[in-house]
């Protein structure tokens, strides 16, 4: 009985060891997990950032664009309009794009930061942009993003959509511009902002030395930005739909006379020669955009009207000089600057203006068509086109000139550009759209029905008398996008 009673403490205090060993090799007992929690403040997709109050959304898309008679994706207008055998026609471009936006309650409001990069892959080509990068707070906008100027009704992302960058709209598109703004909420969805974007600028042409090559903007004379370009917008965002209107002030500036006839200087193109006065020029942007979900949920109209004085680029910002070469020697072409000069004259800023708009129709839930155009004017005054300054006359470059008329022809660079094209689109499921779009282009050039000879070949189009006329150029497109984290 003894032993069998021994036998059993031991076999406890056996047990009771080994247990205390194998607790002593347990791990200390884990703190509770802290989930990430949703942030209903803001709309869908935010979370609190784990530790803070601090709510974050990532968004983003992968986007695949197949293109003809398109470059990234600008129609064929420019050099690229020469249409020979240099001429690279088709081409395609994919993006993958992050966006990160962040937002906390403060005691002045909602401090908002906001990023987006696109990184894209243009035929075999790398490239990385941060197309938005900005912060929000108080009224103010620090950084890059889309400008408070842009007109609704526009034809590109923010708009109707089209799949190539409007050359007929003035809006800042997917890159953004750099700007400071401040905005006041007015109520009932009325805004009014004012601010300063980094300076839209086309060429300044100083024609005393240049010689212009169809296709390509002027040698540039501009003296650089000392400062933003100023703005007021007015913006109003209803149940009907949206609207805006701004005006801005873009301010022309050259470098030095490469000589200066009125007071010959020894050293041309320094501080000795002089230079034309400064002028400001100016441009009025509007736009609309109507909600139509009466005729069909979804289906919209709207349209823009520009128009300014020595502000091409504002008026529509991606187009630049139009020439397009057709059949034999048919060529159609214009020039675009902000303004022009000859040494020792002043500078003779350029008017533009254009008008446009669009309409999409949902004949489903999942699947629209949409219609769009637009039309801009570019036109010089009487001193340029009198003076035949852009053929070699009135001390215009003589030596090198690129463009001859006859003596009885107006020396008249001014031209019509106007796009007028169609897109469908699917959305198979949320956050996937696949997109057809087809865009006609024409240029109408003030020399058409005469004899030009150019003095400077553009690709592999000699120099030599052509016949000026109006032309166009048909362009194809396709998209493949997949959208998330912002609704999808």
């Amino acid at each position: 009985m003894k032993m069998v009673k021994s036998l059993l403490l031991g076999s406890a205090a056996g047990v009771v060891a080994v247990a205390g060993a194998q607790a002593a090799d347990l791990p200390v007992k884990a703190k509770p997990v802290q989930y990430v929690k949703i942030c209903t403040l803001y709309g869908d997709g935010f979370y609190y950032i784990p530790g803070s109050d601090t709510c974050i959304r990532f968004s983003g898309y992968v986007r695949a664009d197949y293109n003809w008679n398109g470059r990234a994706p600008h129609v064929q207008t420019g050099a690229n309009g020469a249409q020979d055998r240099t001429v690279q026609r088709s081409s395609t471009r994919h993006r993958a794009n992050l966006a990160v936006d962040t937002r906390t309650q403060t005691a002045y409001g909602t401090l908002r930061t906001f990023i987006n990069f696109n990184i894209d892959n243009e035929l075999g080509g790398d490239s990385v942009q941060a197309s938005r990068a900005f912060i929000q707070w108080g009224g103010f906008t620090f950084g890059r993003t889309a400008s408070f100027t842009d007109h609704e009704g526009s034809l590109g992302d923010s708009g109707f959509r089209s799949l190539y960058t409007g050359l007929v709209d003035a809006t800042t598109g997917a890159a953004g511009i750099n700007q400071i703004a401040y905005t006041w909420q007015l109520g009932n969805g009325i805004t009014l902002n004012v601010g300063a974007d980094d300076s839209r600028s086309r060429n300044i042409a100083n024609l005393g030395v240049t010689a212009v090559t169809v296709g390509t903007d002027p040698t540039n004379s501009q003296h650089g930005q000392s400062h933003p370009d100023p703005w007021v917008s007015l913006r109003v965002s209803q149940a009907w739909g949206r609207a805006s209107v701004a005006v801005i002030g873009h301010k022309n500036a050259a470098t030095y006379y490469t000589q200066n006839p009125a007071a010959p200087c020894a050293q041309t193109g320094t501080t000795l020669c002089g230079y034309p006065d400064d002028k400001w020029g100016f441009a009025v942007v509007s736009g609309i955009e109507i909600k139509l979900d009466a005729l069909s949920p979804g289906s919209r109209i709207g349209g823009y009207v520009t128009y300014g004085q020595g502000a091409s680029r504002i008026t529509r910002n991606s187009q630049t000089s139009p020439g397009l070469f057709g059949s034999g020697n048919e060529i159609a072409f214009g020039v675009l600057t902000d303004a022009a000069y000859l040494n020792g004259s002043n500078l003779e800023q350029t008017t533009s203006w254009a008008v446009g708009g669009g309409f999409e129709y949902f004949w489903t839930r999942n699947f629209s068509s949409t219609i769009y155009g637009g039309y801009t004017r570019t036109e010089y005054n009487n001193n340029v086109i009198n003076g035949r300054w852009f053929c070699g006359g009135a001390g215009g470059n003589s030596t090198q000139t690129a463009i001859t008329v006859a003596a009885g022809v107006a020396c008249d660079p001014g031209y019509s550009l106007w796009q007028v094209g169609t897109h469908h689109d699917w959305f198979p499921v949320p956050g996937l759209r696949f997109a057809v779009d087809v865009l006609y282009t024409g240029v109408e050039s003030a020399f058409a029905g005469n004899t030009v000879t150019l003095g400077k070949a553009t690709g592999a189009r000699p120099t030599g008398a052509y016949a000026a006329k109006d032309l166009g150029i048909l362009s194809v497109a396709f998209r493949a996008q997949r959208s998330w984290g912002a609704g999808d």
